[in-house]
């Protein structure tokens, strides 16, 4: 719609403006799909690949101690949810991390394996005498903690099966 204004003074023609962006625009639309995209769609995947493979592990562990491994003493709580659900890496993941969390101390105990893991044994000490001194409601929360020392550079595994079977 022309205006009186636009008469002494015409409006600027908008191609030379949208060519200058297109051609900034399409190259970094395109380095977008190419590579971000493909990267988040990677890490996105390949955290839930490493989640998956380490819950198929626990489940593993975790049936493998209650039916071959058993001491009532030591694995009646793990293995009461353990035997009693399908998917015990999801459902008995509380009662899982208190168990190793108390295994892991038992581990550390051992001067000669503390010495060589110490951050890893400081950070299960830590977590368990937070475990120890937190209110019955606040103990799940404060043994979700051994996470961080799960991934440090020295941590321990669990024990094998076979050093956990009762003689």
């Amino acid at each position: 719609m022309a205006i009186l204004a636009h008469l002494d003074d015409p409006p600027r023609s908008r191609w030379p403006g949208m060519i200058v962006g297109l051609a900034l625009a399409v190259p970094f639309g395109a380095a977008i799909v190419v590579w971000v995209i493909p990267w988040l769609v990677g890490a996105i995947l390949g955290g839930a690949r490493d989640l998956d493979s380490r819950l198929r592990a626990e489940d593993g562990y975790m049936k493998a101690l209650c039916n071959e491994a058993f001491e009532p003493m030591r694995d009646d709580t793990i293995c009461g949810c353990v035997l009693g659900t399908e998917v015990p890496s999801l459902d008995c993941q509380l009662a899982f991390r208190m168990w190793t969390l108390e295994r892991q101390r038992e581990t550390c105990s051992d001067a000669a394996t503390h010495e060589a893991a110490k951050s890893f044994c400081t950070c299960v000490d830590t977590v368990a005498d937070k475990v120890d001194t937190a209110a019955p409601e606040a103990r799940d929360a404060e043994a979700a903690a051994y996470e961080n020392c799960m991934a440090l550079p020295d941590a321990l595994y669990l024990p094998t099966i076979e050093m956990l079977t009762p003689s």
